[in-house]
């Protein structure tokens, strides 16, 4: 089975719970090991990130908690960075000081709104009918060009260990009302996005929350989780846990698509490095 869930968010973030909180389900869960990964500290109002001058304490927090489940749960200090090309340096200056074991990389911004602020792609599915319609002029296919463009560039970066709900750009296209995933055209920015993730030997992390959202489908989606076994693209299976009690949400559906796609192994976090380990639902290797 599912042992590991690495994608989480507390209340030092956009999360409800304290981290311990997140320690005391996993160990209940049966895990062997969560990581805690808020968002990173942004430099623009955002009522989703962690404020810089609270990573002191989230970071005191995590290795405290290392400590106590000791022999129970591995326990790891990760975070989730927000790729902003235009505001990378800044960015980048609040979080390198600090030991994080991992990060995961995602892209939630792109362009601008009316006030020149980075806009999110993901908040309201108002607000992405009309930063699509303000900064694209409603074109689908240069908000998701765009958009994939600044996930190969959050690859070519090379600072993450996992990429992060790599095609979060489709969770308002439900029934697909803005585009279809079989065109040529997305076909082709997905298949880059891969190759560019295969290159740089990174980890693609299959996201159930895309479960509970408007489009009711993983992070990716089947096929691309397909395309990434067939470029040697490990996978490891990530919840994005906004509540303790989701630590482990669609674990079972996670682990029928992995049997669909004939996925044998996931990523696993040992020792301060990533290995593969075979997956199997009965939980024997």
């Amino acid at each position: 089975m599912i042992r590991t869930s690495y994608h989480t968010h507390n209340r030092f973030c956009d999360g409800a719970g304290e981290i311990d909180e997140y320690v005391e389900t996993a160990a209940a869960a049966g895990l062997e090991a969560l990581g805690i990964t808020s968002h990173s500290p942004l430099t623009f109002p955002d009522t989703a990130a962690i404020r810089a001058d609270d990573l002191p304490a989230y970071c005191a927090a995590v290795t405290r908690l290392q400590a106590a489940s000791r022999g129970r749960l591995r326990v790891h200090l990760g975070l989730e960075f927000d790729y902003i090309a235009e505001r990378h340096s800044e960015l980048w200056a609040l979080v390198e000081p600090y030991p994080f074991e991992y990060l995961i990389g995602s892209v939630h911004f792109v362009g601008e709104d009316a006030q020149g602020l980075p806009w999110a792609v993901d908040l309201t599915r108002q607000g992405f009918e009309q930063g699509l319609r303000e900064s694209f002029g409603g074109d689908i296919r240069r908000l998701v060009g765009a958009y994939y463009e600044r996930v190969r560039g959050l690859i070519a970066w090379g600072q993450v260990a996992i990429v992060g709900h790599l095609d979060r750009v489709k969770k308002w296209n439900d029934d697909g009302r803005y585009f279809r995933e079989d065109e040529p055209w997305y076909r082709r920015e997905t298949e880059a996005t891969l190759r560019a993730c295969a290159r740089a030997s990174l980890i693609v992390e299959l996201n159930t929350v895309g479960w509970r959202n408007a489009v009711r489908s993983p992070y990716p989606s089947p096929w691309i989780a397909r395309s990434c076994l067939e470029l040697g693209i490990p996978l490891v299976v990530t919840t994005d846990a906004h509540a303790p009690v989701r630590v482990t949400d669609f674990h079972a559906e996670a682990e029928v698509l992995l049997r669909e796609i004939g996925c044998g192994s996931l990523a696993v976090l040992r020792d301060g490095g990533w290995t593969q380990e075979v997956w199997s639902p009965s939980g024997k290797s």
